[in-house]
């Protein structure tokens, strides 16, 4: 049986790939509210083969973080697991280097987990560029595809349930992150590793949830955002794929979903969108690992993809 994690300390990790200037544009404020914080913690970056003077910047700049370096390239899943292996407190904070804290972000974020049913926390994660609020998550359902609705930014909600936690920034319970095998990386290099986390803990009925009352501000995608659209594309729908190949589990949504790829499959070459081939025919060449995550989370599912709809809409 889980134990309830409790805040006597919080190990921060923060992959990092070619961030050099957001790390010393951001780095300084999150030191600053920890230190505020008060309480126990310790800093580990993964640098993911960076190319620009990352690595440099933390061992003269920030001496008191611990720096990992990646051999090869492992992508956001690999990277982060990496972190999460070297932590040491209970309770885990994954933030992005394109992320800007706000002091007194944290506290807020920790009085939850003595709640043993709780798997992650998220603030306000606001997004300017975007015109969102990604830490608030709404769960939909539309033309067999499961979708986490962003929030507008003036749209006000108090604590309430997330259909995921966003991996921008996100406290989680580390004995519940281990015990799902972290992140997937059957999604590698990027996307959709963050929801299927949460999904697969919503499955054995860990919650995630949002917290108003603390705020970061995402500079959204400002590392795979150099990459061309339509690589991000296909990448994206190959691992929408694959997320709802891995997860879903109601008979009636499993087969909305596949009446709906059908179609497409049908006419999406009438528009010119072979970008979709591209990504379904990618995902059928990972099927092999989607059955291996869907055969690691058999036996532990305790809730439908319906009730988690409901609960997180």
């Amino acid at each position: 049986m889980m134990q309830r994690a409790t805040a006597t300390g919080l190990s921060i990790i923060m992959p990092n790939y070619n961030g050099e200037t957001l790390l010393a544009e951001n780095l300084p404020p999150l030191i600053s509210a920890m230190e505020a914080w008060g309480g126990e913690w310790d800093l580990i970056v993964v640098d993911d083969c960076s190319r620009d003077c990352s690595r440099e910047l933390i061992l003269h700049g920030f001496p008191e973080i611990q720096l990992l370096c990646n051999e090869t390239n492992l992508g956001f899943s690999g990277t982060c697991n990496r972190g999460m292996q070297a932590a040491k407190y209970p309770l885990v904070l994954c933030i992005n280097t394109d992320v800007l804290v706000e002091q007194g972000f944290i506290a807020p974020l920790l009085e939850h987990f003595s709640d043993a049913s709780l798997f992650a926390v998220t603030p306000n994660v606001i997004a300017i560029s975007e015109g969102k609020n990604q830490g608030i998550v709404h769960g939909l359902y539309d033309k067999g595809f499961l979708k986490g609705g962003f929030a507008k930014l003036q749209e006000q909600q108090p604590l309430r349930e997330n259909l995921y936690a966003i991996g921008a920034c996100v406290v989680y319970d580390l004995e519940k992150f281990r015990a799902l095998g972290g992140y997937s990386e059957l999604y590698s290099p990027y996307l959709f590793e963050d929801v299927d986390l949460s999904y697969r803990a919503w499955k054995r009925g860990w919650r995630s949830i949002y917290d108003p009352r603390s705020t970061v501000h995402h500079q959204s995608s400002a590392t795979i955002g150099k990459l061309g659209k339509g690589r991000k594309r296909r990448i994206y729908f190959r691992n929408r794929f694959l997320f709802h190949w891995a997860n879903l589990t109601d008979r009636s949504i499993m087969a909305a979903h596949a009446a709906h790829v059908l179609m497409r499959l049908c006419v999406s070459f009438l528009w010119g969108d072979f970008n979709y081939y591209f990504s379904f025919f990618g995902a059928l060449q990972r099927l092999d690992k989607v059955m291996a995550l869907r055969d690691q989370e058999k036996g532990h599912a305790v809730l439908k993809d319906s009730q988690i709809l409901a609960r997180t809409q």
